[in-house]
């Protein structure tokens, strides 16, 4: 299993680096289609929500609209692409198709939509910022960094439990270790990127402050997933990358830190 999971990441993290260092459109499409897959997994777990049902598809398509907002002008990427899903997905609760949803069915689809494509939908904002490109590589190769270091130190140490209720395999001693890990690794991205690009946006201190943030951000947003995924009744969003889950239980970490690391780039550096 351990070798298996090994080589769903070298192939996703191929994939994501090739997206990232393409640059437009392919990280867009990329960032699209991520959200489009969360946006199944989540809305599944609905109990009156299947594969085929139009909210569903409504919904998946929402969540790509909104992750790639930024790429439109403002009264349209936030407001037509909120705005008219929305309405249309209210309309579907009545039974002209002899269809019968319930508002949870539709709660479901909608906070799917806005939780997969929004959150990603930053880190497509993030790359389009002066310097986004470089940014974006810190941001997802550090949160890489966290739950790598917090799944090996986790097996190795693992003692004591940090959220029980909510997931059981998560420990204290996980979170130290994946957050050494993503302080490490956010100064060697940081050398390294200059060395390629002669550049970077952040000094020493603030990819050290940027690190720890992603660290709180990445363990929040495993965390959020794994409730969410407990209210569905599963252990796993679904089965699509072998060895790790569904594609929301590889990228959930990554909704909470672009999100930090948008805000912190124009908060704390711009």
């Amino acid at each position: 299993m351990l070798r298996l999971r090994f080589l769903t990441g070298a192939i996703g993290l191929s994939l994501v680096l090739f997206s990232i260092l393409s640059g437009r459109p392919f990280f867009t499409i990329f960032v699209a289609v991520v959200a489009a897959a969360c946006a199944v997994e989540v809305c599944r777990l609905a109990p009156g929500l299947h594969t085929r049902d139009p909210l569903l598809i409504l919904a998946v398509l929402w969540a790509a609209l909104l992750a790639v907002r930024h790429q439109f002008a403002y009264d349209f990427g936030y407001g037509l692409i909120i705005t008219g899903p929305l309405v249309i997905s209210l309309m579907m609760l009545l039974p002209v198709d002899g269809r019968r949803r319930t508002f949870v069915d539709w709660a479901w689809a909608t906070a799917g939509a806005f939780y997969v494509g929004w959150l990603l939908g930053l880190w497509d904002g993030l790359y389009l910022l002066p310097s986004g490109r470089s940014l974006v590589l810190f941001g997802m190769l550090t949160t890489f960094a966290y739950d790598t270091g917090a799944f090996f130190a986790g097996r190795a140490f693992g003692r004591h439990k940090l959220a029980p209720s909510t997931s059981a395999g998560k420990t204290w001693e996980g979170v130290v270790g994946g957050t050494a890990s993503a302080l490490v690794i956010a100064l060697i991205i940081r050398w390294a990127i200059i060395l390629a690009l002669g550049s970077f946006p952040l000094s020493p201190a603030l990819v050290l402050g940027a690190a720890a943030l992603v660290a709180v951000a990445a363990q929040t947003g495993d965390l959020v997933a794994s409730a969410i995924k407990r209210s569905g009744s599963v252990k796993d969003a679904g089965t699509l990358l072998p060895g790790h889950g569904g594609v929301l239980d590889r990228f959930d970490s990554l909704l909470f830190t672009g999100a930090a690391i948008y805000y912190y780039t124009l908060w704390v550096v711009a």
